[in-house]
């Protein structure tokens, strides 16, 4: 998946909004309303039969979640399934009870979501995950926030949503001291149908009802924050700077029972001091961002069904849907990060991989550079093994 492909991919599930309008709103850290569109690309999140998708995915029975606001009895145990008419039982029963339930982790069980996940990732160079909603008929949410982004899509049956109006805190990841439940206020209201579509950033206070039944897929994700940006800064100057990997204290839980930190206060102001003078310099900020992309990209998940190929010169080749790529570099290599890890291959392929990178299909004879065949070879078999390229089949 190359950067035009991640961007036709969300523009697909966005129409009529485009993805520069989408991501550039995510700045504002407001919710809103997307265009309504019935189209195969939202309605098919979930495959052509969402109920379906959602049984045939027993595998995460003992993960999934529920939440209600009027149940009518505790929830059922839940228990692993090896069949997917069981499990659909299972999801009744929760039904009956009055709980709506949340199936994490879908993105392997269905192509499109996977899909439109990935593209995410690969414009945000963050993880993305992907999760649905199945309720019945007369079933209240209870009123909740999220620590991170939503895109939220209506797959089948209509919703009445409720959102506190203001600004959303954007709240952090880590836990803290509970405070008071929150609450809706004077809530913006109205309903959703099929094809749908709701933005809500992280921290935005919401609750959801319904009279029928509902499956909705939920898109989560965080983007960059000015937190992930400095730390990435920080990061860099560690690499290139040593007194940033010095030991800070050696006897943090004895000054903080006595309140005595120094000599911390000074260490860490002469720290910013020169945080400050590196952050002016040219190409440090860009030079940080381009590392901290490097290792996240490598943390992904990497692509599913990914085999050992044999090749030959007149192979031809194509980008994979599933997975995409970021380059990187010091004098001596390369660095291609995947989802799932890194290939470090000698600049004087720079040529070969930048090819193997931007092309949408190719050949193997075709990569150009001073390597003879056996190095193009062996750079087309490890972009193919780590999967970031296949083989293209045609008919016979």
């Amino acid at each position: 998946m190359r950067l035009p492909d991640a961007l036709a991919a969300l523009d697909a599930v966005l129409a009529p909004d485009t993805s520069d309008g989408f991501l550039n709103g995510l700045a504002a850290g407001a919710w809103r309303r997307l265009p309504a569109a019935a189209t195969r690309e939202r309605l098919n999140l979930l495959g052509a039969d969402a109920r379906e998708t959602l049984t045939g995915a027993f595998g995460i029975a003992t993960e999934l979640t529920y939440h209600s606001a009027n149940a009518e009895m505790p929830a059922p145990t839940l228990r692993p399934f090896t069949d997917a008419a069981e499990f659909r039982a299972q999801i009744a029963d929760f039904h009956d009870r009055h709980y709506s339930v949340r199936f994490p982790g879908l993105r392997p069980y269905s192509a499109p979501l996977d899909h439109v996940c990935r593209a995410l990732e690969c414009l945000l160079h963050k993880p993305v995950t992907a999760s649905a909603f199945w309720s019945q008929g007369g079933m209240q949410a209870p009123v909740h926030s999220d620590d991170h982004d939503l895109l939220v899509i209506q797959i089948i049956g209509r919703k009445r949503w409720f959102i506190a109006e203001g600004p959303a805190s954007l709240e952090n990841t880590w836990e803290r001291i509970p405070g008071l439940p929150p609450s809706l206020g004077t809530p913006a209201t109205f309903a959703v149908a099929p094809g749908d579509a709701v933005y809500l950033p992280r921290g935005t206070v919401h609750a959801v009802e319904g009279d029928e039944e509902s499956i909705h897929v939920s898109i989560g994700f965080t983007p960059i924050t000015v937190r992930e940006a400095l730390i990435a800064a920080i990061d860099h100057l560690s690499d290139l700077d040593r007194g940033w990997r010095d030991t800070a204290t050696p006897f943090l839980a004895q000054q903080l029972l006595t309140g005595r930190l120094e000599p911390l206060p000074d260490l860490l102001s002469r720290a910013t001091q020169s945080l400050t003078e590196a952050l002016r310099a040219p190409g440090f900020t860009a030079a940080a961002l381009q590392r901290r992309s490097a290792r996240a990209v490598g943390l992904l998940a990497r692509s599913k069904d990914v085999r050992s190929i044999s090749l030959t010169l007149d192979s031809e080749l194509r980008q994979r849907p599933d997975a995409f790529c970021h380059l990187s570099a010091n004098p001596e290599k390369i660095d291609v990060a995947y989802p799932g890890g890194h290939l470090y291959i000698h600049r004087g392929a720079e040529a070969a991989v930048l090819y193997l990178v931007n092309n949408a299909q190719l050949r193997v004879r075709d990569i150009p550079g001073d390597i003879d065949d056996a190095v193009r070879l062996s750079l087309a078999t490890r972009f193919c093994e780590v999967g970031l390229l296949e083989l293209v089949t045609r008919p016979p």
